[in-house]
């Protein structure tokens, strides 16, 4: 499983930025409007910006631009999240809501530059039986809700608010699940606040190693996401309580994936310190880039979970596909009314009126496939008997070449005589 060149020249741009050393120039030939389909692809446009500023390649204007755009966005974003997340922490306050933050501030401040941080949105953890009410206080402060890949609802504010809420279910893991509700029930209040809560640095460690094995698990997780969990632990990783998080990863059978994982983002990151059976990891980084895609077989073996989701998906698929049948076959009283008026005043006859359309329907079936049948066998007779009609004119076939030999001519002489 072999990355293309601009995947590896993508991560070399990465650690140079995030080290701030400078960028080597690429040693061949590079695709630069490949290498920003997949930068922005996996939400690192913006940092690959810095890495390319001081290249003397020859990087086409329009791919320049794009990656400049992205620059932008980022630098806009910083101080719309600042905003944005401390007016939801008054909101908030105001409305009782037990919840805590994975304070942007804090995060913005482990990077290099505050532009590069990776982070999107304003991201918040509730209890499952307040996402309503937390809804609620989204609409009336005219957020709109918008569709979101990550597992959590995602409001969204013009100009450029994004706020992620999120509960237990966010992950497929019941004992993930379990983890995030104990750690909320155990969370200490933030100062200032009755309701917010904040998590420390062990805390956050867990959280963001299961999040990103559920996201790894799943087929989505972004270099982002690998971003912003590399910040946050060359920030803090000297303090945290080791001997807790190998107890909790032990309990949540992920100890030997998060190791890996962890060894694949200091390749990546790091100091680029060797590491032994690259198999592993070069199976990792395929499943990473293709999203699940290739190196799938080495990946579900280091981490069950995987399996676990596909078959889970194939059973919702199954599922959905029966349940959208069963509408099909049996639709609402409302819907059948519209074919039938009478069902208006004699609803009690639903079923037999259902076995009516089903009924119609098969015929319907029946008769197209006759009808369709009869025009078939009277086009194929058709063209044997134009086939049949023509066959005496196409055996007689002039010669377009004759030798005078066959003609009985005999030789051509040129001879003249005496």
């Amino acid at each position: 499983m072999s990355k293309g060149y601009e995947e590896r020249y993508l991560m070399t741009l990465l650690s140079s930025v995030m080290n701030q050393k400078e960028t080597p120039a690429p040693l061949r030939y590079l695709n630069w409007e490949k290498l920003f389909r997949i930068a922005d692809y996996h939400r690192v446009a913006h940092i690959v910006h810095y890495g390319i500023m001081g290249l003397d390649e020859e990087i086409p204007q329009p791919v320049r631009q794009r990656f400049f755009d992205k620059y932008l966005e980022s630098v806009h974003r910083i101080e719309r999240l600042h905003s944005a997340e401390r007016q939801i922490q008054t909101i908030f306050e105001k409305r009782e809501i037990n919840c805590f933050f994975l304070n942007y501030a804090d995060i913005v401040k482990c990077y290099p530059i505050e532009e590069m941080c990776c982070r999107e949105s304003v991201e918040i953890g509730l209890k499952k039986k307040d996402t309503v009410s937390v809804k609620t206080i989204f609409l009336e402060a005219d957020f709109e809700e918008r569709y979101t890949e990550v597992y959590g609802e995602l409001y969204y504010k013009i100009p450029g608010n994004k706020v992620l809420c999120f509960s237990h279910i966010m992950f497929f893991s019941k004992p993930m699940q379990k983890l995030y509700i104990n750690l909320f029930r155990a969370l200490p209040k933030k100062n200032g606040f009755n309701y917010i809560r904040e998590m420390n640095p062990t805390e956050m460690y867990l959280f963001f190693i299961c999040r990103l094995t559920d996201s790894y698990a799943r087929g989505d997780i972004s270099l982002n996401q690998i971003v912003d969990f590399w910040v946050f632990y060359k920030t803090y990783g000297e303090v945290f309580a080791w001997p807790y998080i190998y107890e909790q990863l032990k309990k949540l059978k992920i100890a030997e994936f998060a190791e890996h994982l962890e060894y694949l983002t200091l390749r990546w990151l790091g100091t680029g310190a060797g590491i032994e059976n690259m198999e592993i990891y070069d199976a990792m980084e395929s499943y990473i880039f293709s999203k699940g895609a290739e190196g799938r077989e080495i990946s579900a073996q280091l981490l069950p979970l995987i399996t676990k989701v596909a078959d889970c998906y194939a059973r919702d698929r199954r599922a959905e596909e029966l349940k959208r049948l069963v509408a099909w076959m049996f639709p609402d009283r409302s819907y059948m009314e519209t074919i039938y008026p009478m069902l208006e005043k004699t609803g009690i006859f639903l079923f037999f009126f259902w076995i009516l359309r089903l009924g119609r329907y098969g015929l319907r079936v029946v008769v197209n496939g006759m009808e369709k049948g009869t025009l078939n066998f009277k086009k194929r007779m058709s063209q044997l008997f134009r086939r049949h009609k023509q066959k005496p004119k196409d055996d007689v076939q002039p010669k377009k070449h004759e030798n005078p030999e066959e003609l009985g001519l005999g030789e051509k002489t040129t001879d003249i005589p005496k």
